[in-house]
């Protein structure tokens, strides 16, 4: 039952870091005025978030500093919300996106899933 529980919250984890993706690109593309700069934009988000998150926030970050780790999920989930919103998603999917944030993350923080590494 544990092994299962470790397993599902991190697969829904990484769920939620490819949201934060797809939400940086949504908007990116949205708020750069679509088009060709529109899908350059959305890449270079992507590129930008998958850097930072690589660089400090990943399990096996290049860098192990905590408060990086803290100030970068923090920043990436905040400003993938925001910038939802400013984008025009509706506001159920940005809230949708905010609670479920919270929520999954909030779990990835309480043993057992704090506690083991995979």
């Amino acid at each position: 039952m544990t092994t299962v529980y470790v397993w599902t919250v991190s697969l829904l984890l990484f769920v939620n870091e490819l949201m934060i993706l797809t939400a940086l690109a949504f908007a990116g593309y949205r708020l750069s005025g679509r088009g060709t700069i529109g899908w350059v934009v959305a890449v270079l988000a992507v590129l930008a978030a998958a850097t930072l998150w690589g660089l400090f926030a990943a399990p096996k970050a290049t860098f192990d500093i905590p408060a990086m780790v803290w100030v970068v999920k923090l920043g990436l989930y905040g400003g993938a919300t925001v910038l939802l919103a400013v984008a025009g998603a509706r506001t159920s999917i940005v809230v949708g996106f905010a609670v479920f944030s919270v929520v999954i993350n909030a779990l990835a923080l309480i043993p057992p899933v704090s506690t083991t590494t995979l």
